[in-house]
């Protein structure tokens, strides 16, 4: 059996050209990258797994930064490790040790397959999707008709792409950037760049130390399209792009994307990431139709310092960013749930339907799910994890989970953050219900619950509540059509400031 020791050394010497050679494809662990991260102020430390025979197993960069509220811990680009990775272990032992406050856990270029597990109760996760274009094939022919169209009409208007990493060149890099910000935010996209005075320090820091290089776009010398991207000996991250309305009308950013990947190509790179984007969203149909392939990856923000500097780091970026939510926060938030009931005597047998399937997860099938959102299995390992067992139920469709609700015993209903309901011993609650997309509109919520209530029968359970938001209407018709009734209410007042919860509850 081969066992690994977790190690964290300072990122200089022998382990950078150690860890550049696991990972030649990665620009976030190249040499140069370290160094830009330095000039940028950041301690730059290598976190890795070395097994038996001396010989890294997996490892990443990692960059601690001191701040007047904040020791922060980034890694940019995490290793392919699972939740019960003891590289997690490691990390966590690694930030008690350097007094870290907050850890920020990316993905840029990570390979598929990367666990994230529950970390604290103050971690914010998100599931994120990048578009890598395999740069070994015809990449001509991989442009969707569409992209090879505007490709040709940029060539028309006499378009040249020019390759510098003069620090004069990022102020149109940045004023490419903001007239793509400027494009989010008249969509009503969620946007927190703020347009930086004089040349980005993060930029210059890339382009004097050799991890980044600037592609532009130019028709005579006016820069319609700029893109910064970051380099390895045999891959390629585009770190940031943007492009002016005259650009966006003579097809300049199709042009430079293409250009930059023939260009990498012929430089012998094999890979070029394209960077993230909402998986749905429009800016991911823009780099798939240059013929990359989907990478699903989760990331997340903990905090893991004390409790009063969370609230002021909170405020800080509220106040900064969204100080309509600021002032909600200060005043209060109040949220309104239905509470259904059901006495588990009363119902009837559920029905069977042709090639569905019911039955209880054992921690280990939590632990192993396989679904195409990585956020999904991270919800039911964090359930795990705070009920301290598995109390989930599947529905499966023709072999695949479509569907996972919890039936929770009055145990772990007092586990449940925030607790509402107060049940008692002959009493449980059916709760956590999540139907995956691709399976929604067909009954399987109802069939689930209809489901837990027989099991809860058969545990000896008499009443089974449910609760749901009251706007929530689609949550409201399924629990109805299940034959859970109406029982009462639950109004939440918080008080966010004062970390105070008000529970007022109404029952018939």
């Amino acid at each position: 059996m081969i066992r690994t020791q977790f190690i964290a050394v300072p990122a200089q010497g022998s382990i950078v050209a150690e860890l550049g050679a696991l990972l030649p494809a990665n620009p976030f662990t190249t040499a140069s990258y370290f160094e830009s991260r330095r000039q940028a102020g950041y301690a730059t430390w290598v976190l890795a797994l070395r097994d038996d025979a001396g010989g890294l197993e997996c490892g990443c960069g990692a960059f601690l930064r001191t701040r007047r509220l904040n020791r922060t811990l980034e890694i940019s680009s995490l290793p392919k490790v699972g939740a019960g990775s003891s590289f997690w272990g490691g990390l966590c032992e690694f930030c008690r040790h350097h007094g870290v406050t907050k850890l920020v856990l990316g993905t840029f270029a990570s390979p598929l397959g990367v666990e994230i597990p529950a970390l604290g109760t103050h971690c914010t996760r998100r599931s994120r999707c990048e578009f890598v274009l395999d740069l070994a094939g015809d990449l001509a022919a991989l442009l969707n008709p569409k992209h090879k169209a505007s490709v040709k009409r940029a060539q028309k208007a006499g378009l040249v792409i020019r390759r510098t990493r003069s620090i004069e060149a990022v102020s149109a890099h940045q004023a490419m950037m903001g007239h793509s910000m400027d494009r989010r935010r008249a969509r009503g996209e969620d946007v927190r760049y703020v347009r930086p005075v004089g040349p980005s320090l993060e930029f210059v820091a890339l382009l004097q130390s050799g991890a980044g290089e600037l592609y532009q776009a130019l028709r005579a010398e006016t820069v319609l399209s700029s893109a910064l991207v970051l380099r390895a000996p045999k891959g390629a991250y585009l770190q940031s792009t943007g492009t002016s309305p005259e650009g966006m009308a003579v097809g300049a950013s199709h042009y430079l994307i293409h250009g930059i990947s023939s260009q990498l190509s012929a430089d012998g790179a094999q890979v070029f990431n394209l960077g993230g984007a909402d998986e749905e969203s429009g800016l991911a149909r823009f780099k798939t139709r240059f013929g990359a392939s989907r990478v699903p990856l989760p990331s997340a923000s903990c905090y893991i310092g004390p409790l009063w500097r969370r609230r002021a780091n909170r405020a800080i970026e509220l106040f900064r960013f969204d100080r309509k939510t600021l002032l909600r926060l200060l005043i209060g938030r109040v949220s309104h749930l239905i509470v259904y009931a059901a006495n588990t005597g009363a119902a009837g047998p559920p029905e069977s339907q042709l090639g569905l399937a019911f039955r209880s997860l054992t921690p280990e099938d939590l632990r192993s799910l396989s679904v195409g959102d990585p956020s999904f299995r991270a919800r039911q390992l964090e359930r795990l994890s705070r009920f301290g067992a598995s109390y989930a139920y599947a529905v499966f469709v023709d072999g695949r989970i479509a569907h996972v609700s919890w039936l929770l015993p009055p145990t772990a209903i007092e586990k449940d953050v925030p607790r509402v309901l107060k049940a008692r011993a002959d009493e449980a609650e059916i709760t956590c219900s999540e139907t995956l997309p691709g399976f929604r509109g067909r009954g399987i919520y109802g069939a689930a619950i209809r489901n837990l209530v027989e099991v809860s029968r058969g545990q000896g359970v008499r009443r089974v509540f449910m609760k749901t938001a009251a706007d929530n209407k689609a949550s409201q018709s399924g629990i109805e059509k299940a034959g859970l009734e109406r029982v009462g209410s639950i109004i939440l007042i918080s008080f966010p400031i004062v970390q105070r919860l008000v529970v007022w509850r109404r029952f018939r």
